[in-house]
């Protein structure tokens, strides 16, 4: 589950994989990365279930949720 994004500063921040009730899947710290645009595996390996999730990046105040879809 590769997840394309950019970080505006070197602070903390997180990206979370969210069912649709809101429910966490997966979770992981990405502000170690640093300033500028990235991609990850988000689920690190594992296995995510076909379906509708939403992901969401997090740092400081500032909060992006996508809504993504996982195929097999």
């Amino acid at each position: 589950l590769n997840v394309a994004f950019a970080l505006p500063s070197g602070a903390a921040a997180r990206l979370e994989l969210l069912d649709l009730s809101g429910r966490r899947v997966v979770a992981r710290e990405v502000g170690p990365m640093g300033v500028g645009r990235h991609t990850v595996d988000l689920a690190q390996g594992r296995s995510v279930a076909p379906g509708l999730y939403w992901v969401r990046l997090i740092q400081g105040t500032n909060r992006l949720t996508k809504r993504v879809t996982v195929v097999k």
